[in-house]
């Protein structure tokens, strides 16, 4: 009987314990007003690396978003494959991106720093410049409104050509 009730205490524990809170991520704040209210989703460029997605905007709607959790300060991408886990990365892209770098979606590592605060998610306090929507970009692979983001170390971190400073919102999963 002892037994039974260390299974079902246990059970009773496990079922308590705090899940990752899910959330999907959705533009604010943009000077050009077609760029808010767009969901953040996640997808492939012209090259087709296993290993790497884009985070874009393709005008899909909350039900199509990439859904996310932040662990350890890591934005994780609740990609449906527990076993791999992709995160957002902030990569320098140099070359024509220089002033701007590439927000990519990677399994093997994830950028730290992230804080979620009144103007929504926030990148690591190092580099941060901000959060860019920037246009489709059929050279280097992007044929999506991409997100990208602001880094002030680089010399002239001004806002790029056709990109549009932008906030991004944590709207919460419902648990429904």
């Amino acid at each position: 009987m002892k037994f039974l009730a260390t299974i079902a205490l246990l059970a009773s524990a496990v079922a308590a314990a705090p899940a990752e809170k899910l959330f999907n991520l959705k533009t604010s704040g943009a000077a050009n007003s077609t760029h808010n209210d767009l969901y953040l989703s996640v997808g492939r460029g012209i090259i087709n690396d296993p290993l790497n997605n884009e985070a874009l905007f393709a005008g899909a709607p909350a039900k199509r978003a990439a859904t996310f959790y932040v662990n350890n300060g890591t934005i994780r991408w609740d990609s449906g494959d527990a076993s791999t886990p992709w995160a957002l990365d902030l990569i320098k892209v140099n070359g024509v991106r220089k002033e701007r770098a590439q927000v990519s979606v990677d399994p093997t590592t994830g950028s730290k720093g992230f804080t979620i605060g009144p103007k929504g998610l926030q990148g690591p306090a190092n580099s941060w410049g901000g959060w860019l929507w920037c246009p489709v970009d059929a050279a280097a692979g992007q044929f999506y409104p991409n997100l990208h983001y602001l880094n002030k170390n680089v010399s002239l971190p001004a806002v790029p050509t056709g990109c549009d400073k932008i906030n991004l919102e944590v709207v919460p999963k419902s648990s429904a």
